[in-house]
């Protein structure tokens, strides 16, 4: 059996997240009790590498807590994993001095010298675990103050159409079989502009309906379309926002953002105008009843017009 390459399996699995939509190293709302780090069974902060992962776990699977176990640990504090959770693979790194060969230490092939050494351990997130202690169960949400919606803006954006349901729950997503747009609520998000941004993404996720737009959406976390369609979303969120007028740090995450995409895609050189015309076509039915926006520039597009530049895109 061959040796597992942790550095590669780490770094594939952290651009395959990127790839399919996620950003592990940011989400735009706070988690349970404010905590932003994930940190171990005793609290101490997890660091480097675990936090990006632990962050991309945590986002894929909607986990509201930020504190995380092994099944060893769960046990001796009296808890027990549920039955079909699957763990979150993190690797531990120590240095080592170890006897130095006749190439290493000292002419004579004596002395020491250190390696790395890298081991692959997996944990449970405190929401996968059942009979903990009262201690581990998360804190109230840490609701950011000072923030006031952009009215203007935000019913810009619900002029769609589409249902927006503010749930209260860790994810934003858009459900197929519901149709329909689940938030966290707006008071966890840190900025008006997170919010707005989140929003767009997901109801230009709404547009690629079968009965809308009718864009291919991927069958599986991490596919080509499934991929494609999160840049789809990305670059239409930026142009619903940019029509809006709604600046801030956002707007420039979502440009980062995509340029992460252009290596992914340097092997197609069509696909990123396939993505713009896409979600330029989303953006428009997603603002076509808003009128003019805050931006001034927001004219109303039909939706079959909408439907066209999709067939356009299609055909690039």
């Amino acid at each position: 059996m061959s040796k597992i390459d942790l550095h590669q399996q780490i770094t594939d699995q952290l651009v395959a997240a990127i790839e399919a939509g996620a950003k592990p190293w940011a989400r735009p709302w706070t988690a349970a009790g404010g905590s932003i780090v994930p940190v171990r069974s005793n609290g101490e902060a997890y660091r480097g590498i675990n936090v990006l992962l632990l962050w991309a776990a945590a986002m894929a699977k909607g986990y509201g807590s930020g504190r995380w176990m092994t099944f060893n640990q769960a046990k001796a504090f009296g808890g027990m994993v549920r039955k079909g959770e699957k763990a979150t693979q993190i690797v531990f790194f120590k240095t080592l001095e170890v006897e130095a060969d006749k190439d290493g230490g000292s002419d004579e092939g004596e002395g020491t010298r250190k390696v790395g050494m890298l081991r692959g351990y997996h944990v449970f997130n405190v929401d996968q675990i059942d009979g903990l202690p009262d201690r581990f169960a998360p804190a109230p949400v840490a609701i950011v103050a000072g923030k006031e919606r952009d009215a203007a803006a935000e019913a810009a954006i619900r002029s769609s159409g589409a249902r927006i349901v503010e749930d209260g729950g860790e994810r934003a997503y858009y459900h197929r079989g519901t149709d329909d747009i689940h938030l966290p609520a707006f008071d966890r998000f840190t900025t008006v502009g997170g919010y707005l941004a989140t929003m767009a993404h997901e109801v230009v996720h709404w547009t690629g309906a079968p009965h809308r737009l009718d864009r291919t959406k991927g069958k599986a976390f991490g596919d080509a379309d499934y991929a494609f369609e999160e840049l789809v979303a990305e670059i239409g969120s930026a142009f619903v926002c940019a029509r809006l007028g709604v600046a801030g740090e956002h707007i420039d995450n979502h440009a980062a953002y995509v340029g992460n995409w252009l290596q992914a895609l340097k092997n197609d050189k069509r696909a990123i105008f396939r993505a713009a015309s896409l979600a330029q076509a989303a953006a428009d039915m997603v603002l076509a009843e808003a009128g003019q926006g805050a931006a001034g520039q927001t004219a109303a597009v039909e939706p079959v017009a909408a439907a066209e530049r999709v067939q356009f895109a299609l055909a690039l």
